[in-house]
């Protein structure tokens, strides 16, 4: 029989190794994000790629997280962060002020500005933007990302078409669900119309005399305590990563 002394030995150290246990253990971090935005996310298979899926990968590491993806849409990213679907939102976010006010916003990742993406064929065509924002051409953006924001900022003549995914908005430029006599037109990242072009030589930037101002590339995180913290974490191993 175990005497009382013995007995109390044991719980101590059934306590220590559940302690150790759980300081071993590797916490889940659920990141959020679209897939649809090469070359900063994207979804080969079931697994997702990308620069930005690069970054917070190595940070999970540094931190003994394991990641977790949760998919979501452009349309649905702030709803489902601020839902707390998932504890940062990543892959080709431009930081804005109504970003700020919602959420903690990481310092800047990469940066970037917008830029037109044509069928090349139409490259002679689009040689300034008023050659785009004319009645005879059609603006093809997703919904509820930054690049709706821009053409409803900047696009005063041509008509506007919106559509539920990046996917669903290249395969209308590059002619694939094009319904319309109009040639299509998509503002969005020179990031991405730099990958689209390579991997698709018939897509090209519009050479345009016009520049638009550049934007942050930025990973959200909720808007708690526990999400500042993180974003806090992030900041600080970031820096160190650029040194």
């Amino acid at each position: 029989m175990l005497t009382k002394l013995s007995y109390q030995l044991v719980i101590l150290l059934s306590s220590a190794f559940a302690s150790m246990a759980a300081a071993n253990a590797s916490e889940t971090l659920l990141v959020g994000t679209t897939g649809d935005y090469p070359p900063l996310t994207y979804k080969v298979g079931s697994n997702y790629t990308g620069s930005d899926i690069k970054v917070i990968q190595d940070f999970a590491k540094s931190q003994n997280m394991n990641i977790k993806y949760v998919a979501t849409s452009w349309p649905m990213l702030s709803n489902d962060l601020s839902n707390k679907k998932f504890m940062v939102a990543v892959g080709g976010i431009s930081a804005n002020p109504e970003r700020s006010a919602s959420f903690n916003i990481s310092n800047a990742v990469s940066e970037t500005h917008k830029v037109p993406m044509i069928k090349c064929s139409d490259i002679k065509r689009f040689n300034n933007f008023a050659a785009i924002d004319s009645e005879e051409v059609t603006i093809v953006e997703n919904r509820g990302g930054t690049n709706q924001d821009f053409v409803l900022k900047n696009i005063k003549h041509a008509p506007i078409l919106l559509v539920n995914s990046n996917f669903t908005a290249l395969e209308t430029i590059s002619g694939r669900q094009n319904t319309s006599a109009h040639p299509y037109v998509m503002f969005t990242d020179n990031v991405e119309v730099d990958y689209r072009h390579r991997i698709n030589p018939l897509l090209c930037q519009a050479k345009i005399p016009e520049k638009f101002s550049s934007s942050d590339k930025v990973f959200l995180f909720a808007k708690n305590p526990e999400g500042l913290k993180l974003r806090d974490t992030f900041n600080n191993w970031w820096k160190e990563q650029k040194h």
